[in-house]
């Protein structure tokens, strides 16, 4: 087996949805043309719910990627604390990986875990305010989560050797 280690740091993860939120939050308008900004940016003033909404994220993760996610032996304590900020603050996992897996797709694995993060975390973010583009965030979760479970799925294909000319 292969240990593939993951992580996606809360910093880098915060950042890439403030960038989100605010890209969009740029466009939002209501019907007299006043800006929607401060609606739809998704800033260091949520924090808690930054929190919350990057566990559920997490989880969504944990649970399309079980099959090859290595646990914690039973004689490792672990403890979560939700409320704890100054813990458990960023995202790190293990997959064990069979020996046939083509490492080169780690790049992709991690890239589209990055997207779903994002995506997901932008759709639980807009759902009470915006459900339309939500759903749009929705399909994008899905649609990158399917893409990284793909990306662990690829194996390294032995091609037979022949002797003699192929013409």
């Amino acid at each position: 087996m292969i240990a593939v280690p993951y992580i996606f740091s809360h910093d880098w993860i915060s950042e890439g949805i403030k960038q989100e939120s605010s890209l969009l939050a740029e466009r939002k308008r209501t019907q007299e043309g006043d800006s929607l900004f401060e609606q739809f940016v998704f800033d260091e003033e949520y924090y808690r719910k930054f929190r919350e909404l990057f566990f559920d994220a997490q989880a969504e993760v944990m649970d399309r990627f079980s099959a090859y996610m290595q646990y914690e032996s039973e004689e490792e304590a672990y403890i979560f604390e939700e409320s704890d900020f100054t813990i458990d603050r960023d995202f790190a996992f293990v997959l064990l990986m069979p020996c046939d897996y083509n490492r080169l797709y780690n790049k992709q694995v991690s890239v589209k875990t990055r997207e779903f993060l994002i995506a997901y975390t932008m759709y639980r973010w807009l759902e009470t305010k915006s459900p339309d583009e939500a759903a749009i965030y929705k399909q994008r979760a899905d649609m990158t989560l399917v893409d990284a479970r793909a990306y662990l799925e690829k194996r390294i294909v032995v091609r037979r050797k022949s002797a003699g000319n192929f013409f």
